[in-house]
């Protein structure tokens, strides 16, 4: 074999392996995904039911309510509800989830993964 062609096949190898060790690594050791449930309501909504959800429902355990944003954006308007829950529990978010779902003019709540 050509040495500069194994010279080529060593470094390209030492790359993929470096890449598939960077990639174990910040899988293990990185910072876990922000987690969040969004709340989605219905068009019709008013602000005073989007307010009455966000008294009723508030943290429960390690699902923590947001706090509303303070921008002027359509998708804050429009998901103005938002609950951190990376490190909530399973009954943590079931207790929020039943919260939500009980109240007027709301139509259901999606749980995101940064990077989904």
């Amino acid at each position: 074999m050509d040495p500069r062609r194994r010279t080529a096949v060593v470094a390209i190898t030492l790359a993929g392996i470096g890449l598939i060790v960077f990639g174990v690594y910040a899988s293990t050791s990185g910072p876990p995904p922000q987690q969040e449930a969004v709340v989605y309501f219905s068009p019709d909504a008013t602000k005073a039911q989007k307010d009455a959800v966000r008294a009723a429902c508030p943290s429960v355990g390690k699902a923590i309510q947001e706090p509303p944003d303070r921008n002027n954006l359509a998708s804050s308007r429009v998901y103005p509800l938002r609950y951190d829950v990376a490190r909530a529990s399973t009954a943590d978010r079931a207790a929020i989830y039943a919260c939500v779902h009980r109240q007027a003019g709301v139509v259901g709540i999606n749980q995101e993964t940064q990077g989904q």
